[in-house]
């Protein structure tokens, strides 16, 4: 069973760790590592200690980037595990699997160890990360491997560690295969880090552990300590801390709790992991839940097999394996010229909105609560919802036509640059439609400088969402990348405020107009390279 499990981890690391979405997730986790512990002159931040920080020592460095890390990895990391599950019933590779002796618990735990191995080897990179940036700050040149190291191991990865279990168990949820998932998930890890930093709720990130430890050290300095705050989250600040010296988390630390929490976080892993055995069919399209979850042999499954492809539409294909539709391209109805372009963005307008029909009763609700609340909710914190709302709908922008000899029947259809640029424009249709209450309020109340920042911020998220669409062939990079965007928006970061809810303090709106154009063009320039590759 061993050589199965962990033939089959390797195997699916090595595929998913060639992807786009991989490098991409990869990138902004070494990224992290920089803003941990500023380099240069930066005021961008992933740990505040209400007028503090530490000296760049070991133990702090690898404190506060271990604990950034289980933050962005905790969303994003679990967007690119997650689908592995769906992949291989898509592929046809988990039928041959499940003619194999191999048993539901091993393949599951398989899965498992596999997600665990690519969340795993981003934080070994944070941790090399955080190591290269305490020798850059130049604070402390003595590296104390443990007190650098520690955290990783009993805070970040074994949350990582559930993170992983989650995925598989995500992935034989038919309802919570697709986008409504990740929304899902979305909402579990705001409610988990933000319980995790507010006392008497469950210590997710061992906080009150290493607060306590370092209002002892700011006290030593001889600092006011009692009504310093901690918290964990992207902010900048341009006040000039005050230094203390903290050395970390060691060897002595390992209890009041820590090594405890990070036990009942694995054991919780493994438990999730293999939760799944319950309802897992094993890729047997014949056979259907008991009620004790055994497979009971003969049962069509048609209904289950219908939501499962309903679940997992837009999800990115098998690499290198394509969906063959038999089509004769000598058949096939030229692409006609001089046609209109209105029918080719009406087109793709009814392809996002395929299958979302109560969707539209949510982006019902919003345009009334955005006509009746008090003005001043109009900008925040009802424009920034209805910018989230159609994140499902966006996320299929730029990835419809990656599956297999589809390009085939795509043929027939107006060129590749016209077909793209229509379906960006019946994002930003939808980027309209939702917004357009917000932004007529603004108008009504003379805020018209608002209106203008938050039509020119609507256009940027459909132009993010091709891109990624494009780069990853499928919709969860973009799943991945804009709740964190749109998280920071929310909280009025100036730098990422791509709406103008900081009234003023954001990029502007000829910044923000030219993002649009910039994502928009690299969405093209992609898609033009690649299909000159071919």
């Amino acid at each position: 069973m061993a050589g199965t499990v962990t033939a089959l981890a390797l195997a699916d690391f090595r595929e998913r760790r060639r992807r786009p979405a991989y490098l991409v997730v990869l990138l902004g986790t070494l990224a992290l590592g920089l803003l941990a512990a500023p380099v240069g002159s930066s005021t961008w931040q992933v740990f505040q200690i209400s007028g503090y920080r530490g000296l760049y020592t070991s133990g702090y460095v690898g404190t506060v980037t271990a604990l950034g890390g289980a933050v962005w990895l905790a969303l994003a990391g679990f967007n690119i595990t997650r689908g592995t599950v769906p992949k291989d019933e898509r592929n046809g590779v988990g039928q041959i699997l499940a003619a194999t002796p191999m048993t539901r618990p091993s393949y599951l735990f398989g899965k498992f160890c596999s997600n665990l191995l690519v969340l795993g080897s981003m934080l070994l990179a944070l941790a090399v990360t955080a190591f290269g940036v305490q020798l850059v700050k130049g604070e402390s040149y003595h590296v104390d491997v443990v007190r650098l190291l520690l955290p990783f191991v009993l805070i970040t990865l074994p949350l990582l560690a559930l993170v992983a279990a989650c995925a598989v168990l995500f992935d034989t949820l038919p309802g919570l295969r697709g986008g409504i998932g990740a929304l899902i998930w979305f909402v579990v890890w705001l409610v988990g880090i933000m319980a995790s930093q507010a006392s008497g709720a469950y210590d997710l990130l061992s906080m009150e552990r290493i607060s306590e430890s370092m209002r002892q050290a700011i006290s030593a300095a001889g600092h006011p300590a009692e009504a310093v705050r901690f918290g964990v989250g992207l902010t900048s600040d341009d006040k000039t801390p005050v230094t203390f010296d903290w050395q970390g988390l060691g060897l002595g630390n390992l209890g009041g709790g820590l090594l405890a929490n990070a036990a009942l976080l694995v054991a919780g892993s493994l438990v999730a992991a293999l939760l799944s055995v319950l309802w897992f069919r094993r890729f047997d399209p014949s056979a259907a839940i008991g009620a004790v979850g055994a497979l009971v042999p003969g049962a069509k499954g048609a209904a289950d097999r219908t939501g499962a492809e309903h679940a997992d539409h837009a999800e990115e294909p098998a690499a290198g394996a394509g969906t063959s539709f038999g089509l004769d391209p000598s058949l096939l109805t030229p692409p006609r010229t001089g046609s209109s372009f209105l029918p080719t963005l009406v087109g793709e307008v009814r392809i996002l909105l395929q299958g979302m029909r109560w969707w539209w009763l949510g982006t019902l609700a919003l345009a009334v609560l955005a006509a009746f609340v008090p003005s001043g909710n109009v900008l925040h914190p009802v424009l920034p919802l209805t910018v989230l709302w159609p994140v499902l709908i966006w996320s299929r922008m730029g990835n419809h036509a990656g599956a297999g000899s589809i390009d085939d029947l795509l043929a027939a259809c107006p060129a590749a640059g016209r077909r793209l640029l229509a379906g960006l424009l019946a994002g930003i249709a939808v980027a309209l439609a939702v917004t357009a209450v917000p932004i007529v309020r603004l108008i009504a109340s003379g805020d018209t400088g608002a209106a203008v920042a938050a039509l020119v911020g609507a256009l940027v998220v459909p132009a993010l969402a091709m891109l990624c669409g494009i780069v990853s062939r499928g919709p969860r990079l973009f799943q991945a990348l804009y709740p964190l965007l749109w998280y920071a928006m929310f909280n009025r970061i100036p730098e990422v405020d791509f709406l103008g809810v900081a009234e003023g303090k954001g990029p502007g709106t000829a910044a923000v107009a030219a993002a649009a154009v910039l994502l928009a063009a690299l969405a093209l320039g992609v898609d033009s390279v690649r299909r000159a590759n071919r």
